[in-house]
């Protein structure tokens, strides 16, 4: 069965995106809508597919279900022929890389192709795809005691020698800074603390989620 992890975080920002998709996904694939992570992985069982929008509830669920297959909602959707893709009309799109996914290729693929099918145009940055560095402030704190207890290996092991401890103007300063690298228009993100960064550095940043069910 696929389990479709809606994203605390997304759910909030984004209620209205994520009622949308959360509707699409039980209609047309069937998939049960679990609801936070940290206790819904623990519903998982053998032979499920864990979907998510979420760099943490994917390393949770990966993590602490060893023989359930997780994947992006975004690899889900690019396969899926009847998905109701919205037109944007040639819209130039800087595209926000996760730092977090920068191991995680098949997910750089079905973003670029979403765009694609969107009928946008991709701005491509520097440092893209697995040569990302930017997940807003994530890096910049303590890394939460919740997120180490649900899942030592990523938040603890995984994240050893990755953290850059800054104060809170520092990092106003951070996300100021990495927004003014962009062209002017939309910065696209699909991925939470991402679009809280370009966000906070001023940037016109927008979900992929929300674009994809803009018209649904």
């Amino acid at each position: 069965m696929i389990v479709y992890f809606p994203s605390c975080n997304f759910t909030k920002a984004s209620p209205e995106a994520s009622e949308k998709i959360k509707s699409y996904l039980k209609r047309r694939f069937g998939a049960r809508v679990a609801g936070c992570c940290r206790p819904g992985h623990k519903t998982l069982t053998a032979g499920d597919t864990a979907v998510t929008i979420c760099q943490s509830c994917s390393a949770i669920c990966r993590e602490n279900c060893s023989d359930v297959e997780e994947l992006s909602v975004f690899e889900l959707l690019d396969g899926d022929e009847r998905f109701p893709w919205p037109d944007l009309s040639g819209e130039v799109l800087a595209l926000q890389d996760c730092w977090r996914a920068r191991n995680k290729p098949q997910l750089h693929a079905a973003v670029r192709s979403i765009l694609v099918k969107m009928n946008a145009q991709v701005f491509e940055l520097p440092e893209n795809r697995e040569r990302s560095k930017f997940c807003g402030t994530f890096r910049y704190n303590p890394m939460r005691p919740g997120n180490l207890a649900i899942a030592p290996g990523y938040f603890g092991r995984q994240m050893e020698g990755y953290l850059e401890l800054h104060s809170a103007e520092e990092q106003q300063a951070l996300m100021e800074v990495h927004c003014q690298s962009y062209p002017a228009g939309r910065m696209v993100c699909y991925c939470n603390s991402c679009l809280r960064g370009i966000q906070q550095g001023g940037g016109d940043g927008v979900h992929l989620m929300e674009l994809m069910t803009s018209n649904m």
